[in-house]
Formats: structure tokens, sequence, C-alpha cells
């Protein structure tokens, strides 16, 4: 049966310099102004709605089930219940995917706030503005990012062909079984940046109730931070330009 393939995502690339000294030399007034007495609250508040960096999320396609529907006088089939067991798994790794697209692209505006303000291109009270807007959203990508790969990881199911089945569910079957597949290193992609974002934000709970150190070595460990973020941003951003599978 044919195959619907999904377009590509294209989340915008970030481009960091990657020595903390050069961040120090070149945006040492910037970076400072993260720390500024009112930009360093990063607890659960309400999500902005007046945030400045808001792209977005690449589309993941909904999974749309490809089985002939059973009628309510016959009984669904042990092939039939094995495909949509796994048509909802799909549909949960689509979940994960979407929320942590969402999570990343917030860290990723955090961090282009961070090196526009060190090129000149906004002034310090725009970055403080950009790193509240996208910080704010933090907790919010958190949990739902949690929530769906918690409802992922509850579903106990797979994509294998099932023998003697019929052929149109085999079909589908296979659909779902090669889309499974492409998502398992997005997932891992997501992961490891929604890793970060998360490690971030905690850092910045701990900066607000002066648990992070002198106001110099909590820019030090922002600094280090923002130096080796561009690696998972990457990551996720070649995962999702990588991405194409068939609908399930």
């Amino acid at each position: 049966m044919g195959q619907a393939r999904r377009a590509k995502a294209q989340p915008a690339r970030v481009i960091i310099p990657l020595a903390v000294a050069a961040a120090l030399l070149v945006g040492g007034l910037f970076a400072a102004v993260k720390f500024w007495p009112d930009a360093t609250t990063a607890g659960p508040q309400a999500e902005s709605s007046t945030a400045t960096v808001e792209s977005q999320a690449p589309s993941i396609a909904e999974s749309s089930p490809s089985q002939p529907p059973s009628t309510a006088a016959e009984p669904a089939s042990e092939e039939q219940k094995a495909l949509e067991a796994c048509q909802a798994k799909v549909r949960a790794a689509d979940e994960v995917i979407k929320q942590g697209t969402t999570g990343v692209e917030h860290w990723a505006g955090h961090i282009q706030a961070q090196k526009d303000g060190n090129a000149g291109k906004i002034t310090p009270e725009q970055m403080k503005a950009q790193f509240k807007a996208t910080r704010l959203k933090g907790p919010g990508d958190l949990q739902r990012y949690d929530d769906a790969r918690s409802a992922y990881q509850d579903l106990d199911a797979s994509c294998d062909e099932v023998a003697g089945g019929d052929s149109v569910v085999a079909a589908a079957l296979a659909d779902c079984s090669e889309r499974s597949k492409a998502q398992k290193p997005l997932m891992a992609a997501t992961n490891s940046a929604m890793k970060d974002w998360r490690a971030h934000l905690t850092f910045m709970q701990r900066n607000k109730l002066h648990k992070a150190g002198t106001p110099a070595q909590a820019l030090e460990t922002w600094l280090s931070q923002y130096d080796a973020a561009p690696k998972n941003i990457r990551a996720f951003e070649n995962a999702s330009e990588d991405f194409d599978a068939p609908n399930c």
C-alpha cells in the first residue's frame, strides 16, 4: 500500500560561540544581565503570552489508522489487536517528539538571546526580556514532555509482523514498524537536548534561592551551559531533518 511521507522538520538552527573565555570577554556585560535580581526566577510560573521567541514546532504527522474497520458483529482478530496496540505506541512516540520539540526550541531561543547580546544585535534589556520569556515556558515544557514520555513508556506493544496475518493488516504493521524505528534516533536526540534545558532551569531555580554560589560563580556556570548547548541542539536539528517515515 502507498506510504504517505511527512515533511521534514526545519527547526531554526542555532550556531553558538564555543569558548567560555571568549564569551566572558565579548559578552561579559550581556551575560551578567542574566543574573540581575529580577531575572533569576525559574520557578513553576504561568507561561508567558508575550514571549519574544516562539518558534513553530515541527509537525510530526499524526498517525492515521490504515486498517479496515471491524464491524460490531465481528470481534477484532489477534492481528487487528496487535496493529491497534502498535498504532497507539507510535502515536505516543509522536507526542513525545512533539512536546520535546517545543521545549528544545525554547531552550534554543534562550541560548540565542545570549548570542545576540554578545554580537550587539540586541540591547541588555531586550536580552533580559528574551531570557525571561523563554525561561517562563520551561516548567510547562518539562511537565508536558515528562507526561508524554510516561504515557509512552506505559504502553507495552510492538510493531512486529504477525504470522499469518491479513495482507492489509500486515502492510499497515509494516508502515508502523518503519515509523517506530525512525522515531527512535529523533527521540534520543530530543531527550538529550531536553536534559540540558532541565539542567539550566534547575540551576536557575537554585540561583533564585542563592544556592548557586556567588554571582561570579553563577555566571561561570551559565557560560559553561551556554558553551555546551550547541552540541545537543544541533543533534536534535539534524535528527529532525533526517526523520522521514510513513504514517501509521
